[in-house]
């Protein structure tokens, strides 16, 4: 599955297109946590580092990095060539929202 991110949240900044995940999992689920755990910073920002399956769609004019995934952010879970369905992060895992 392909997971689709987009950063919502961010101080009242326009939404971008942070990431796009390939998940070996086939469950929307496992493939949401997938994509939430390598899009989550912990030691040094996921953006600066190459993970495999994971393609950065945005990168800012100063350089800096990438933030870690967070509440708000939507996240786009490819099924097929055409059809997906798209996911809010929550407070505690997410919520379909489309």
């Amino acid at each position: 599955m392909i997971v689709s991110i987009t950063f919502k949240n961010n101080y009242g900044a326009v939404p971008y297109s942070a990431a796009s995940i390939v998940s070996e999992h086939t469950d929307t689920q496992h493939a949401l946590e997938d994509a939430f755990n390598k899009t989550h910073n912990v030691f040094c920002s996921w953006s600066e580092k190459p993970v495999a399956g994971v393609t950065v769609c945005h990168y800012k004019f100063d350089s800096t990095p990438l933030r870690s995934s967070m509440v708000g952010d939507v996240f786009t879970v490819w099924t097929s060539d055409k059809d997906f369905k798209k996911f809010e992060v929550a407070r505690i895992g997410f919520k379909e929202v489309a």
